[in-house]
């Protein structure tokens, strides 16, 4: 017998319902989610200033067909965006059509490159969500649909202490540093004003309590303190992967967010391997295993404590929903995958692990370490477990902490330290680590200039 269709209103309700136990159990609603969405939330409410965007976004969302024949106001299509852009002056007529769409083909590989982040936002066309990869502040649009007001929550939360007040304002200063070279390309389509930008999280999810920020500020206390140190290393180094940077170290922090859900001492075993050894590369695949089964298991626990703001209702409609559960296994994991955490990237591969990329490496090194500060192989070893929670080998006390959490068999000998080994090539590769002698690696920003 078939079900009844859902009304609207029904869909709406349970909607409203599911939102309002994210908002009781992680504080904001999990989406698929990539750094280029987290980046527009967050920017949006630090600034608490828009952009229209509109000549950028049509500009950067090619059609493939060169006319269109569903409406007269499509102006995506290259022969009637051209003549527009030559008559508002925001494009030479020197310029011809055919190098026209070779020009919009590149603001779309540069204003694009998460994928599939940037769509056609202005009518006729009715986009779930669009955002641009963003070398600028002038760059940020609110049209985003995917972010769940996950940037939000975190200003919340940094806005709590003075230390977390501190971050925002090297935010804020690292944002007001002139722009890198990618900002100039599309200059010319971007708008005049920007606009103020009015944030909903209230009406989608409630006041954030006061003394509930202050509890989770603290939980997150070594991870604010490392994002801080990671703002001065960006400042003083003025990269121009600066804001990039800062939104890999900001999704970090999240990650690490999510897994506290589940666990109080996480723990990620890096296969710095690669494969090579079939132990280490099993023991990694159970450590993302296990935090993902205890940040999906995170609600069934929080809701056997009884909260007292959450009803009955509202819990049996998301513990009913099978979709509402797997959107919490598919923002875990893909925010993990995206910002460098895990491996492989194929949706298709569901035996994922633990696997840390070369630049959320050296932005987790920049969250460590200070300027001009020397460390260990060890030290280094310890503070990334101790702050971002991942695990390489490289520090005596990993071997008993893996057997704590019940991983294992893992060899000191045969596996701790050749992934150590692999873990201390991989640094030296990326400048920051030498090795003056045999046994002795030692890690700073700019190893080679400094040791």
């Amino acid at each position: 017998m078939l079900k009844p269709r859902r009304t609207k209103d029904e869909i709406s309700a349970d909607a409203a319902a599911e939102r309002r136990v994210h908002a009781e159990f992680l504080g904001y609603q999990p989406r698929r989610m990539k750094p280029v969405h987290f980046a527009t939330s967050f920017l949006l409410s630090l600034t608490g200033r828009q952009h229209e965007l509109e000549l950028l976004n049509k500009a950067s969302v090619p059609k493939a067909a060169p006319r269109d024949s569903r409406s007269i106001l499509d102006e995506y299509v290259s022969d009637r965006l051209y003549p527009k852009l030559v008559e508002l002056n925001r494009l030479s007529d020197v310029i011809d059509q055919d190098a026209f769409r070779a020009l919009r083909a590149h603001l779309n590989a540069a204003y694009n490159n998460d994928g599939a982040a940037l769509n056609a936002a202005f009518a006729p066309y009715n986009s779930p969500g669009t955002d641009f990869s963003t070398p600028s502040l002038r760059y940020v649009s609110n049209k985003s649909k995917n972010h769940g007001y996950a940037g939000t929550f975190v200003v919340s939360v940094l806005e709590a202490t003075p230390e977390g007040t501190a971050v925002l304002a090297g935010c804020r200063r690292l944002l007001d540093a002139p722009p890198p070279p990618l900002a100039d390309f599309g200059a010319p389509l971007l708008d005049d004003f920007d606009e103020p930008f009015v944030d909903r999280y209230d009406e989608q999810f409630g006041t954030l309590d006061d003394e509930r920020l202050k509890v989770i500020a603290a939980e997150m206390h070594e991870q604010t303190k490392a994002i801080g140190r990671l703002v001065e290393n960006l400042k003083a180094t003025r990269s121009a992967y600066a804001l990039r940077f800062l939104i890999i170290g900001l999704c970090s922090w999240l990650f690490v967010y999510m897994m506290k859900r589940g666990a109080f001492e996480p723990l990620l075993l890096i296969d710095a391997l690669q494969g090579g050894n079939p132990r280490i590369r099993a023991q990694s695949r159970a450590s993302y295993a296990r935090q993902l089964d205890l940040f999906s298991a995170s609600y069934d626990r929080q809701w056997d404590r009884k909260p007292a703001a959450l009803s009955a209702s509202d819990w049996s409609v998301f513990a009913g929903s099978a979709d509402a559960r797997q959107n919490l296994d598919n923002h875990f994991r893909d925010l993990g995958v995206r910002i460098g955490f895990v491996q492989p990237r194929a949706p298709s591969a569901t035996r994922k692990h633990i696997e840390i990329q070369a630049d959320t490496l050296r932005v987790l090194v920049l969250s460590l370490i200070a300027p001009g500060q020397i460390m260990t192989l060890s030290d280094l070893a310890r503070a990334l477990r101790g702050t971002w929670r991942i695990c390489v080998g490289a520090d005596a006390e990993d071997a008993q902490l893996l057997r704590a959490q019940r991983f294992g068999p893992l060899d000191s000998d045969e596996d701790l330290q050749p992934n150590a080994a692999s873990f201390q090539a991989l640094l030296v590769r990326l400048g920051l680590a030498v090795e003056p002698s045999d046994g002795l690696t030692l890690c700073a920003i700019d190893a080679e200039d400094l040791i």
